[in-house]
This record gives structure tokens, C-alpha cells and sequence, in this order.
């Protein structure tokens, strides 16, 4: 028989469905494996050993889940958020920052269905049981989490019942005055007359005169001195402003505490043009507590410099410095499905229509019965406290919170079962609705024609893309390149899969994300504005996915890798580079032990969560959160996964788990490995190679008095290759399927340490080192060795040509080719 050697120089297509090992009639199929386990497909062709992770430290409490979650301000400012159960840690380049720890509202059951959305220094976090909440970063240890507030919105629906809702207070400065100094305060103006209060008497058909000339102003001082901050205000002029009578045009609002020394607020000019009796609202930003308040104004009394008159001024005081007051209903009806005010309604928003038809907006801040909340008004006064037909109640409650966020054209968008919410342009607080082209909007039923929950939105070019649970539709402006606006919109339907409830990746020129299932991951691509299609990326290695992906992180550098934790605890990877046609899976199984993780009764560590940030090094870091059974106790830690070995010393080589670096004075003994006490480890120390050793109260010692300056300590992981039967074309037809003997295989391999690997017949149980005795210095320290070497086998007839390949060294291991020398029958 004529020996044949079937050259396999590409893997780029890494492990492959067991659907599709006899399928050699594919392009693919020469390009593929059957096992490609702790081996990354390169961009380049070839599969080399992932590098080995790195400890960082213990979770809080090992007892319970957690997440990691990316906080990256830049790529040289970049943070893995801990989220655990009811609290937030932050951790940057391998170490946890100082001992910042956040209290958080999250349960250990709701992490993994946490939304995210950053820009700079600040995340809003959200999910449908919470009130979203924002993380701010204000300097590398300090950190809070605050509540975010919806300014004026989102609401439900208008009331259409008879209730209405009668306010107490109208969160004035001042007291609905009745003289000069009733029922408290002192109300004053440049023509010091008896009636000044009439500026104060929520009355606007009463006018004033306020100077006799075109420049006065008007003033209040609180009783007892008290100090009250304001943020706003709004005027009203006189019934006879168009006549004789005209109202000022420019003015500054000023605060004091003394009397005499007056810090501006607020400034402006050119108000001109006033009607009978036009009121005009003013607002502007201020923390600042002030006795004393005035308006000082120039440009009135008309044609003639004469009597400049006013109606009615009202400064309203910041909602943070209001006392809250009753808001009470006249029955229950319109609230609450008619079940009335409840304890859930406390920080919910509600939009009262005054009765001078302009809309505020206002917060509760408790509870007192069905039909009494108490409330603070935020932007303007109320003019009165008349009872309200017109009232809307804030969208969010608990079980109704937004559950997913984007940024998009410099908004900040959100999403709700059928509906997003987007605020103003660049201005991330205010969700007020408006039909100005920078004003809030709101989408409802976004999902289209079916009526399919939203699970996430996130910007692509030119389209705010929303994922439901009966696939992926684009949000954007009317026209090409139009923005989007509350009057130019348009919502598209693509066809695509279904999505889960998992946080999408942009991988470049395509988006990554989960299908509804989340056993399959699916590519979105542009194929004309506004418009995608989706392709199962994973479709040629369905049983990778199907294992069910927990979550999608992806890495640029040094390759463009997709990670993927797995429901039975592996971690998935794919390498993703289509434009050279890389499209390829594999598998890894992380060093040590966690009871039951492997269906089969094998055990691996478990990855519960992986995150990817910009590395110190221009290498991105791959931040894992690790489940394993250390001395019969369930522990988590939090490693990251080191780059893969290149071009550099051995010695310097990371192929360990969970492990750790010593560089020093040379040593025997090494300390500080408590967190793998009693575990078998590996190390690699001056580049020699120590298999098996145990960890003891936190140390380990090398054997036979052996010193090193260098070491790589850790659990120990192989990487593992099988090959398919390849078809390399017989006289008489295709050879899949007859009987094959492989003789030997032949590996072109690239800075590999050939201690460590092995080959063996697929149907035998026999491993074959590769030996090349030349490539193991006299002092027992490996080298790396690049060229090609052939490994007899001993095969049977029935092993078809196929072979395994392993790694078991801690040390670097790249295959570029591979070529199995076999016979088979006619």
C-alpha cells in the first residue's frame, strides 16, 4: 500500500459539530477539528496553548455568585466591577483597588440579569425589580451609587377618572402673602408701598407697581432667617403691559444673607415683547441657601421711564430643600389599577397640571394612606393649591423598572417591555416629552407587530438597534443620515433570530449576540441602511453553544477572540476575524476541581463570568470569575487570563491556573499559595519543569534542594487536539470510511516545548512523547523548539486516521501544521 500524508495546515475552523465528521465534501472540513480543548484557533491557521490565569484574589463571600462586570473610562483607565450579593468591589490590572467596596441593592439571584450602560466617569445600571441606579466614579478610590432620577417622566397615560389630587404646598419660596409681613417672611419692592406683597399673593390680576421709574427690584426675606436654596422662577406681567404700563426687559436674580452683600444667580436681557398678563418661566442651576432673594430689574416703565409694574413673582425652592407635603387624592380611582397610593409608589414620579395649564412634575417621597402620599415639586411652582383633574403617574414601579440602557446620538436611551425612553440631547437627566427635535422621546410597541418583549437596545451606525424576543428591529431617523427626533423616526423590522437576555458585543463590523434559547450565537450584520440579517456563527459547532452561554465577552488583542462562560461551567471561545474567513470554536477547561461540574462525572473548575478590559500592556486583560472545590469548601476567585506566550524567554512563560509569579533572589521555598492549599500544582521555575507538587500551609518546595529566581506556580490544565479523519482522495473515490493505520505524524511546530507533548492513535490508549533528546538542556530546563518532528504511532486498521494530540507541560505549546502518515486499504 502506498503511504499517503494528508497536509492539515489550518485550523481556523476550530471544533466542529459531531453532526459533521464524516461531511469531508466541505470546504470547512480541512480546516477543522474534532476536539480543540484549551487550544485557540489563530487568525494565522494554527492552535496554540492558551495562556494561564492569573490570581487576583478571593471573592467576598465564596458562599454566593457573582458577576464581573467592565467600568472603562478609557483604554488606560479601565476597571472589573465585582458584583456580588449587595455589594460592589473594583479591581484594575491584576489587584484590587484600595478596600473600595459599595453597597448595592442587588440580590445574588438578579446579577446576571443586570443591564449596563457607561459613558466617562459614570454607569447607569438597571433591571426591572430595581429603580436604576447610577455608579460614578469621581477619583481611582472613590466610588458611590446613587439612585438616577427621570426628570419630568416617563409617565402612563393621562387620568381619565374623576379623582383628583388637591397639593398642600406649591413649593413657593414664599407663603401665599396677605401684607407686607403675614403670614411670615417680609416682602419688599423699589417703591416701598404697602401692597409689595401683591408680588407674593398668588393672585395675577392684581398688579404692581413696583418703581417709578424703568430700574427697581423686588425682594423677600425668609422668617427666622432661614436659608432656602432656589433653582427657579417665573414672572407674570402686567395686565397692561402692552400699554403705558411696559414690563422690564433685563434683570438678575441675586440671594443674600445679609442684606447688603448679593451673589447673582441668574441673569437676563432682551426680554422683550411681553403680552397682558404672559407669564414666562426661568430656571437655572443653584445649591446655594440665601435669607434674602431679589429681582433687580432695568428696561421698564415703559416709552415714558415711567411706573414699571408686575403681577406676580415666584421663586420656587430646589426640591432637595423643600419640606414635603400632602398630595391627596379625592378617591382612589386611576391609581394603581384602583388599589390607590402604595408603599411601592415612594420615589415615583407623578405630572400635575396647574391651573394656569402648564405641566410640573413631582416625586413621592412616602406613603401615608390609599389616597395621601406627601410629594416635593421639582422645576417651577405650583400657581395654587386648587385641586388637579389633570395628573399622570410615573411609568416605573417595582416589577415595571427599565431593564436594559444605550447610549445613541447623545442620548441616553432606555427600554421597557414594549417601549424605549430617550432623554434630550446631551442632557441625560430630563425625559420630558416635547416635539422639539432635542426634546425626549418615547417609542412604544418597538418590537413591531408582535408583541414581543425588549431585552436590549445598543447603538450601531445609524440605528439604535432593539432586541426582543422575536428578533432584532432598528430604531432611527426618518431619512438617510437624518437624526432621530420626536417627528422623524422610523422603527424596522430585520429578519433575524430571536435574542436572550444577554448584554450584546460589538465585535467591529458586526454585532455578537445570543439567541432566545442561548444555545446559539448569531452575527448581525448591515446589508443597507437601517437594514440587518443574522447568521448562526456557531452553527458548525452547535455543541459548543448549546451547553447554554451565561454571557459574551470579546477580546481585540492580541486576536480577536469572543468569550463565553457556559451553563456546565467551561469557558468557550471564538475566534472571529471574517474578513480572513476565520471563523472558529473551542473549548477550555480550566485547572482544579469543582464536584459534579462535568455530566460524564469528569470535574473542571467552573467560569462563572468572564470580562474583558484594555490591559496595562495594549493587551486586552480577560478578567474570569473561577468556582472550585479547594480542600472540600467551594471557593471563587477572581483571575485573569495571562496573554498567550510569544516571541519571548521560557522562564517568562504563564501556563499555570489560578497561579501566581515569584522573581527574586533564587529560592527552594515559595510562600503566599493559601488560596491552593492541599492542591497537586505546576511550576515552572528557571524554565525547568516541576509536575505534581503539593501545596502546604500556602507554600510549595521544590524538589532535591532545587533553587529558582523564576517561578510560575499553579493548577495544571492540558491542552488537547483531535483531528478528523481527513479525505485525501483515493483512485477510486473518497477514502472516509475505509480502513486506515497511521504509521506516524509529522507537527510543524512553533516555540513549543516538546517535553510536554504527546500523540496518540485515536482508537489505541497508548501516548507517545515526542522525543528529541537535543531539545532538554543538561540541566533539565526546556527549550522551545520551531521547526517540524515526527512521533511514531501505534495504530490498529480501524483508527480511520485520526489522531489525539496533548500538551501537559506548563509551558508553551503552538501547532501550525499537522500531517499524519498512514496507509489505507485499496
Amino acid at each position: 500500500m502506498t503511504a499517503l500524508y494528508p497536509v492539515q495546515d489550518v485550523f481556523t475552523r476550530g471544533e466542529i459539530s459531531p453532526r459533521l465528521h464524516s461531511r469531508a465534501s466541505l470546504d470547512l472540513y480541512r480546516a477543522a477539528l474534532s476536539k480543540c480543548e484549551n487550544f485557540v484557533t489563530l487568525p494565522h491557521g494554527g492552535i496554540r496553548a492558551r495562556g494561564g490565569t492569573y490570581f487576583v484574589g478571593e471573592v467576598k463571600n465564596s458562599a454566593r455568585k457573582t458577576r464581573g462586570i467592565p467600568f472603562i473610562f478609557s483604554s488606560d483607565q479601565a476597571y472589573c466591577l465585582e458584583f456580588g450579593d449587595q455589594y460592589i468591589r473594583v479591581y484594575a490590572y491584576g489587584a484590587r483597588v484600595g478596600t473600595v467596596e459599595i453597597a448595592s441593592p442587588y440580590l445574588e439571584a438578579d446579577l446576571f440579569e443586570l443591564a449596563y450602560v457607561q459613558s466617562a466617569d459614570q454607569m447607569w445600571i438597571t433591571h426591572r425589580d430595581y429603580p436604576p441606579k447610577v455608579l460614578t466614579r469621581t477619583a481611582h478610590t472613590v466610588w458611590t451609587l446613587d439612585d438616577f432620577e427621570f426628570l419630568d417622566g416617563p409617565y402612563d397615560d393621562i387620568n381619565d377618572t374623576a379623582t383628583t389630587l388637591t397639593p398642600s404646598d406649591t413649593g413657593h419660596l414664599t407663603p401665599k402673602m396677605t401684607s407686607n409681613t403675614t403670614p411670615a417672611g417680609t416682602a419688599s419692592a423699589a417703591a416701598a408701598s404697602a401692597d409689595d406683597f401683591r408680588m407674593f399673593d398668588r393672585d395675577k390680576t392684581q398688579h404692581l407697581v413696583l418703581s417709578s421709574g424703568g430700574d427697581g427690584f423686588i425682594r423677600y426675606r425668609t422668617a427666622s432667617g432661614a436659608q432656602r436654596v432656589v433653582d427657579a422662577y417665573w414672572l407674570t406681567a402686567s395686565s397692561k403691559a402692552t400699554q403705558a404700563y411696559d414690563f422690564f426687559t433685563a434683570w438678575e436674580i441675586q440671594g443674600s444673607n445679609d442684606g447688603v452683600s448679593w451673589t447673582t444667580l441668574d441673569t437676563r436681557t432682551g426680554e422683550l415683547g411681553w403680552g397682558n398678563g404672559e407669564t414666562r418661566f426661568y430656571d437655572f442651576p443653584n445649591k446655594s441657601a440665601f435669607e434674602y432673594h431679589q429681582l433687580v430689574f432695568n428696561g421698564g416703565g415703559g416709552d415714558d421711564a415711567n411706573n414699571s409694574i408686575a403681577a406676580e413673582l415666584a421663586f420656587h425652592v430646589a426640591a432637595f430643600d423643600q419640606t414635603p407635603f400632602d398630595l391627596t387624592a379625592s378617591g382612589t380611582a386611576g391609581i394603581n389599577g384602583g388599589a390607590g397610593f402604595q408603599a411601592a409608589d415612594v420615589g415615583r414620579a407623578v405630572r400635575l397640571l396647574g391651573s394656569d395649564g402648564v405641566w410640573r412634575w413631582a416625586k413621592i417621597t412616602s406613603r401615608t394612606s390609599t389616597t395621601v402620599v406627601k410629594i416635593v415639586i421639582y422645576g417651577h411652582a405650583l400657581p395654587n393649591t386648587n385641586p388637579i383633574t389633570r395628573w399622570r403617574l410615573g411609568t416605573f414601579v417595582p416589577g415595571k423598572y427599565v431593564e436594559s440602557g444605550s447610549l445613541y446620538e447623545e442620548r441616553l436611551a432606555f427600554s421597557r417591555r414594549f417601549s424605549v425612553y430617550a432623554s434630550a440631547t446631551g442632557d441625560f437627566d430630563n425625559f420630558a416629552l416635547g416635539e422639539k427635535d432635542d426634546d425626549a422621546l418615547e417609542f412604544v410597541q418597538a418590537g413591531g407587530g408582535q408583541a414581543n418583549d425588549i431585552l436590549w437596545i445598543a447603538d450601531s451606525d445609524g440605528a439604535l438597534l432593539i432586541g426582543t424576543s422575536g428578533g432584532i428591529r432598528a430604531l432611527s431617523g426618518s431619512g438617510i443620515d437624518e437624526a432621530l427626533t420626536p417627528s422623524s423616526f422610523k422603527n424596522r423590522r430585520s429578519r433575524t433570530f430571536g435574542c436572550a437576555r444577554i448584554r450584546p458585543v460589538d465585535a467591529g463590523q458586526s454585532f455578537l449576540y445570543v439567541t432566545r434559547s442561548r444555545r446559539a450565537i448569531a452575527e448581525l450584520t448591515q446589508v443597507q441602511t437601517s437594514r440587518y440579517q443574522s447568521e448562526d456563527i456557531g452553527q458548525i459547532s452547535e455543541h459548543i453553544p448549546k451547553k447554554g452561554v451565561v454571557e459574551l465577552a470579546y477580546q481585540t488583542d492580541p486576536d480577536p477572540i469572543l468569550w463565553f462562560p457556559l451553563d456546565n461551567g467551561e469557558l468557550g471561545g471564538y475566534t472571529h476575524q471574517p474578513s480572513q474567513e476565520v471563523r472558529g470554536m473551542h473549548r477550555h477547561r480550566l485547572g482544579g476541581t469543582f464536584s459534579g461540574s462535568g455530566p460524564d462525572g469528569s470535574t473542571w473548575a467552573v467560569v462563572e463570568s468572564a470580562v474583558v478590559t484594555p490591559g496595562q500592556n495594549g493587551v486586552d486583560d480577560i478578567w474570569l470569575f473561577v468556582k472550585r472545590t479547594i480542600g472540600g469548601v467551594t471557593k471563587r476567585y477572581i483571575e485573569v487570563m495571562q496573554p498567550p506566550f510569544e516571541y519571548g524567554e521560557l522562564a517568562d512563560a504563564f501556563q499555570v491556573d489560578c497561579g501566581l509569579t515569584y522573581a527574586g533572589a533564587p529560592v527552594n521555598v515559595v510562600s503566599g499559595l493559601g488560596h491552593l492549599n492541599g492542591q497537586k500544582v505546576d511550576v515552572l521555575a528557571d524554565g525547568k519543569v516541576f509536575r505534581g507538587l503539593i501545596v502546604a500551609s500556602g507554600q510549595v518546595t521544590l524538589p532535591g534542594g532545587v533553587v529558582a529566581a523564576k517561578w510560575q506556580v499553579g493548577l495544571p490544565f492540558q491542552s488537547e487536539a483531535d483531528t478528523l479523519e481527513l479525505d485525501v482522495g483515493g483512485q477510486d473515490g473518497s477514502l472516509v470510511g475505509r480502513r486506515k493505520k497511521v504509521a506516524k505524524a509529522i507537527l510543524s511546530l512553533l516555540e513549543t516545548d516538546t517535553t510536554g507533548l504527546e500523540v496518540q492513535s485515536f482508537l489505541r490508549g497508548r501516548w507517545e512523547a515526542v522525543r528529541m533528546p537535543s531539545i532538554v538542556a543538561p540541566d533539565g530546563k526546556a527549550k522551545l523548539y520551531t521547526g517540524n518532528v515526527e512521533v511514531p504511532i501505534d495504530d490498529s486498521w480501524e483508527g480511520q486516521g485520526r489522531v489525539r494530540i496533548r500538551h501537559v507541560n506548563p509551558t508553551p505549546c503552538t501547532i501550525r501544521a499537522f500531517t499524519p502518515v498512514f496507509e489505507a486499504e485499496p
